[in-house]
């Protein structure tokens, strides 16, 4: 690589044209760390915190190990600090009109503009990235952030109207963030009135340097505070009174680790996982220009990891030529020259990068590498594996940075299934000079975000995110504001920890169920079996469950389901998915218009089963009729809904999507059996979601009546229902792996029981920790927060020009 030669004579440079050194001063960045004796603490209240007794980490050159500062390492004294000046600040901050956040916005957007030298100095001297990339796309963008969000808060009483701010915000970022990253997130949380703690690892100085210029505008300097220390201590910022949401980026097995320690703790989890894209190559592509998108997609500093790059067989070998051709002229070097195009991300990214190449080598793979480099070395050279077989253990891990896993494929059915049979939907780019092609291969990839013949761009008012282990969680335009809303009158998050939860045995054993009462009355039905695949069916355990009525009397029998039956029904959702996600709003409002005349059609019989629970005359014939209303209100609902069009700055469309979580696994409360069984129900099929559902275990039966009319009115496996003991079948479901969201309205056990056994497969989840809901208030009942959880957001964007 050039950076290895030896310095060329200026007549040989004229000849070659090769790229001379364009050094970069980092004289500021060393003067603004000797203001801090080169000890750097926490920026916690507009003041530098820098308590006595701590541990400190050295802040080196990856390059050179040269020791630029110590870092102070928090404990947890630190983050209830940080925790209790985000707390006052936020009693002000919130209450603050909209115009009055956005001026605190332009603000610091100037104040960046002022220090921006300095800001894209000290990031590449410390992380290592090219100079170039943080100078001319990292720090414009973070202004753009701050210019873009300023504009929402003038309108947000208007278009956020019915929402207001969670609080205290906990964010944490990994080792190989950049400091935007922390842009994207804390601009909508604060341009909503939240005030943010940021726990950033040691060594990270630039986050520090940010809370300290957003520190200096002035009167609300506690609205962000930094602190440096190592993400176990996670745990300790959620615990803090006031924090009702944690933000976590990083490793997917360390996600995993997070949402197993927060069950139960009280506040939301957020989770942007892993960094791995995909490149999808077909063979009527622009093969140089896509060239050039593998080149900004992990072999420049703009990328934070590797890539999965799919080439159709017929371009196979011009493609991989040309990607050799291009590699050799690839520039490495120290991150502070202009004309580098690689840096070096420190120890710890290398040693990732050589473990992967040395395990793909092992299990078959070839391994190209541009340039020699020096054992000693601390630059990575961009690596090409291939020819790794498809059932190694490399396929299906994470590509880290700079590596690019090239695999061929004949088809795009195969390319799409190869695609969407990894764990993770971060992002991807589709190059086909067919549009139509390019359209329908991005519509169907399972990811949050796609380019079309292009990869990387950003923009503040495009939402951008992941579905699967990818997380949930997003930024950008309205979609990054929601993650930081709640409906107004939303009571704080506050612990439901059980100590005494054993995780190994919650819902494990069903308890025996036997009639408690004496049989009175005429003999009850026959057992109701469960509803399966379109049809009544017998539970494969062949047993039922008593169900009483207000006075303790036999009502009837419902099926007794078990670990099989919810597999079977599962499954049969699974099957009934690409038929419903394939039919259009109009048919799903048609359907839903169908049977809200069936359930008003079934009025008398359905107000006579919830009387028998002991609900008075007057409140079942309410409970009905709103039921049937809320049936129309969603069909309606999905009439109307579609997907947005907005344009990006300079780069042409993107389409906002709205698509289904997939197999969404609902438990119903015990309470409102009915209206809160169609309330869950109707958004589900509204977004093209297809349903396992548990209906309330004290009064099942008007569910299952309901169910009669669904086996003629909805395709097979659209909806499934079964009965059975709740803690059992919600341990069933929460553990399953091919449920891809789940929500959850029962006890606090079951709750915090969900929130921990959810990190198998990192399903989304929705739980009521305990607290009863208002299902007969429109706005619990069917307010927008229904809506915004039963789909998710998906951005395609459709570059214009050359």
């Amino acid at each position: 690589m050039a950076a290895m030669r030896t310095e060329p004579r200026a007549g040989e440079i004229f000849t070659t044209m090769e790229y001379g050194p364009v050094p970069e001063s980092h004289a500021c960045a060393l003067a603004w760390l000797d203001t801090q004796d080169r000890c750097l603490g926490h920026y916690v209240n507009g003041k530098w915190l820098k308590p006595e007794h701590r541990n400190s980490v050295p802040c080196q050159d990856p390059i050179t190990g040269e020791n630029l500062a110590s870092c102070l390492q928090a404990q947890a004294e630190d983050v209830a600090a940080a925790a209790e000046a985000s707390r006052t600040a936020l009693e002000n901050w919130s209450r603050l009109p909209g115009a009055s956040r956005a001026q605190h916005l332009t603000r610091l957007s100037k104040m960046i503009q002022k220090h921006q030298r300095l800001l894209w100095t000290l990031e590449s001297l410390v992380t290592g990235r090219s100079v170039r990339e943080v100078r001319d796309r990292d720090v414009p963008l973070a202004q753009q952030l701050l210019q873009y969000h300023a504009v929402q808060a003038h309108i947000q009483e208007e278009s956020l109207a019915g929402w207001e701010p969670m609080g205290v915000i906990g964010l944490i970022l990994p080792p190989t963030f950049s400091f935007l990253e922390m842009m994207w997130r804390i601009c909508p949380a604060l341009v909503v009135g939240c005030t943010v703690v940021v726990l950033v690892p040691p060594a990270s100085p630039t986050p520090l340097l940010l809370a300290q210029l957003a520190g200096e505008l002035g009167p609300f300097p506690g609205i962000l505070n930094v602190i440096s220390g190592p993400a176990s201590l996670g745990p300790v910022l959620a615990s803090q009174p006031g924090v009702q949401k944690v933000a976590f980026c990083g490793a997917v097995e360390e996600g995993r680790d997070l949402r197993r320690t927060l069950a139960g703790m009280g506040p939301e989890l957020g989770l942007a996982l892993g960094t791995e894209s995909l490149l999808l190559l077909t063979e009527v592509a622009d093969v140089d220009s896509a060239v050039e998108g593998v080149v900004d997609a992990a072999w420049s500093d703009r990328s934070p990891g590797g890539l999965r790059l799919l080439i159709q067989e017929s371009v196979w070998d011009e493609t991989m030529r040309r990607l050799q051709v291009r590699m050799g002229r690839l520039r490495g070097g120290r991150g502070l020259d202009g004309a580098v195009d690689m840096g070096a991300r420190g120890a710890a990214a290398y040693e990732l990068a050589q473990c992967y190449v040395y395990e793909a080598q092992s299990q078959g793979a070839q391994v190209f590498q541009a340039g020699d480099m020096p054992s000693d070395s601390p630059f990575f050279p961009p690596t090409l594996i291939s020819d790794l077989p498809p059932a190694s253990p490399c396929t299906q891990a994470e590509v880290p940075w700079p590596l690019v896993v090239a695999s061929p494929f004949r088809t795009a059915k195969e390319a799409l299934a190869v695609a969407n049979g990894t764990p993770r939907g971060g992002s991807a780019s589709v190059w086909s000079e067919r549009l139509g092609q390019a359209l329908e291969l991005g519509y169907r990839l399972l990811m949050g975000t796609v380019w079309i013949n292009a990869h990387g761009l950003r923009d503040p008012a495009v939402p951008t995110g992941g579905c699967k282990e990818s997380g949930s969680s997003w930024h950008g335009g309205l979609d990054g504001l929601y993650e930081y809303l709640q409906p107004s009158g939303t009571p704080a998050r506050l612990s439901y920890l059980s100590e005494n939860l054993n995780y190994d045995t919650f819902g494990l054993a069903v308890p025996s169920t036997l009639p408690a009462g004496s049989e009175t009355g005429p003999s009850p039905a026959p057992p109701y079996g469960l509803f399966v695949g379109g049809h009544f069916q017998a539970p494969g355990a062949r047993s039922s469950r008593p169900i009483q009525d207000s006075h303790g009397n036999l009502h009837g029998y419902v099926a007794e389901g078990g670990a099989k039956d919810i597999r079977g029904a599962v499954e049969a959702a699974h099957q009934a998915a690409p038929g419903w996600v394939g039919q259009s709003p109009g048919t799903r409002a048609a359907l839903l218009w169908a049977l809200a005349a069936a359930l008003e059609r079934r009025e008398s019989t359905l107000v006579l089963r919830l009387e028998r629970q002991g609900m008075e005359l007057k409140a079942a014939k309410a409970e009905v009729e709103l039921s049937v209303r809320r049936l129309r209100a969603w069909g309606a609902r999905t009439q109307a809904q579609g997907h947005s069009l907005q344009v990006a700055e300079l780069r042409g469309p993107v389409l906002r999507l709205r698509e289904p979580l997939g197999v969404l696994a609902i438990v119903c409360p015990d309470e409102w059996p009915l209206l809160a069984f169609v309330s869950l129900l109707a958004p589900a099929l509204a977004h093209g979601n297809t349903v396992v559902l548990v209906p309330s275990g004290a009064c099942p039966i008007p569910a299952l009546d309901v169910c009669q009319d669904m086996a003629t009115l909805l395709p097979a496996g659209l909806v499934n229902v079964v009965t059975g003991d709740r803690d059992h079948l919600t341990r069933c479901l929460a553990l399953h792996q091919d449920i891809q969201a789940l929500w959850y309205f029962g006890s606090a056990q079951g709750s915090q029981f969900v929130e921990w056994a959810s990190a198998g497969n990192l399903k989304p989840v929705w739980v009521n920790r305990g607290c009863p809901r208002a299902w007969d208030q429109e706005v619990e009942g069917a307010g927008p927060e229904l809506e915004l959880r039963a789909a998710r957001t998906k951005a395609l964007w459709l570059p214009m020009g050359d």
